[in-house]
């Protein structure tokens, strides 16, 4: 199984200094080591993960330029990360789905990583940002702050053996 990714899960695992550091990095171990699953990624992801880690407005200690270089290269080269690349008919679904849900120019770029991940097959997308993305039915939205589907089915059984007893 796959799981594409959003600039703000890798932000956040590459960052220590990001709130949710801890909840991105304990996701990508998850699925990569423990469930065997892939990662999807695009340029274009990457290419905003190294504007965002270099940016000294955002972090108090942001990146070196040569560090978000190293590392978005590591990420793309990584064996569990399947490369996903824009195909001819994304230029199209974006304008597309732009246009059937009535999108506005705030929401063109997630609306491209939307139809980018739609073409490729990838079905699951792990973000910060889940209601940017709902609107995609054709996307499950996984949050990093979330728990697992499994520790989930978990924390509910505790609840109700508790309201058992």
């Amino acid at each position: 199984m796959t799981l594409g990714l959003d600039t703000d899960v890798i932000v956040s695992w590459a960052m220590s200094g990001a709130e949710h550091h801890e909840a991105a990095r304990t996701l990508l171990r998850r699925e990569v080591r423990q469930a065997g699953h892939t990662l999807a990624c695009t340029p274009q992801v990457l290419f905003e993960f190294i504007h965002v880690v270099t940016d000294p407005r955002r972090f108090e200690r942001p990146m070196s330029m040569a560090k978000a270089l190293d590392t978005a290269r590591d990420f793309w080269d990584a064996p569990e990360t399947i490369r996903v690349l824009p195909g001819p008919l994304v230029m199209h679904r974006t304008l597309e789905l732009l246009g059937e849900l009535k999108l506005g120019r705030k929401r063109i770029l997630d609306t491209a990583l939307a139809a980018t991940f739609h073409q490729a097959g990838v079905t699951r997308l792990a973000t910060l940002n889940g209601a940017d993305y709902k609107v995609f039915r054709f996307l499950e939205i996984v949050d990093p702050r979330e728990p697992s589907p499994s520790r989930a089915a978990e924390t509910r059984a505790a609840a109700a053996t508790d309201e058992e007893e």
